[in-house]
């Protein structure tokens, strides 16, 4: 079975982020109910963000797997230290 190099590349940034997300003390999942959550974590979206971020830089012409390790290397980062500052958590409403 011959399997496309670019879906190893997809799976390295996938695992780096997650791994690093583990290292740097993220949560595996968020908090629960994980509807309601605005908790960061290693899954979401730390995962999310490598995969997404990879197919931006493929589409741009970088590919590789030295590219993938370092998108997800940079995903962990942003998702630990500079997602919050972006995106703030939302204020709690009062119950009228």
């Amino acid at each position: 079975m011959i399997i496309h190099a670019n879906v190893f590349s997809y799976i390295i940034a996938l695992g780096v982020a997650l791994i690093l997300g583990l290292v740097l003390r993220l949560p595996l999942l968020p908090d629960k109910p994980m509807r309601d959550s605005w908790t960061i974590s290693a899954v979401f979206p730390t995962a999310v963000l490598a995969i997404g971020f990879y197919a931006m830089l493929y589409e741009l012409g970088y590919q590789g797997y030295i590219v993938a390790l370092i998108t997800g290397i940079i995903t962990a980062l942003f998702a630990k230290f500079i997602l919050e500052k972006l995106v703030p958590r939302p204020e709690s409403e009062e119950p009228l």
